[in-house]
């Protein structure tokens, strides 16, 4: 599920449609942060972000860091299912 909000929300370089894995490496971080590490809405949209600008290379534009946030307050949403999942 992280996945795919990342493909369809995120996606900085337009490539999900082609290469719908490339991102699972930062939807596993994100998880677990998530779940296991209880991060801040603040500290999963800073990694996010880093990813984005620093990691990938994206120019910083306040457009993105919104995306960021965005992104990251839908994941906070999903948080149930996944904490009901893991309790399964």
């Amino acid at each position: 599920m992280v996945r795919q909000l990342l493909n369809r929300e995120w996606d900085p370089i337009g490539v999900a449609d082609a290469v719908p894995d490339e991102y699972d490496t930062y939807a596993d971080k994100l998880y677990v942060m998530l779940i296991h590490d209880h991060a801040t809405a603040a500290e999963m949209a800073d990694y996010l972000w880093w990813v984005e600008t620093d990691y990938i290379g994206m120019q910083a534009t306040p457009l993105g860091r919104k995306r960021c946030e965005q992104v990251v307050a839908q994941l906070i949403e999903m948080r149930p299912q996944f904490e009901a999942a893991n309790d399964a």
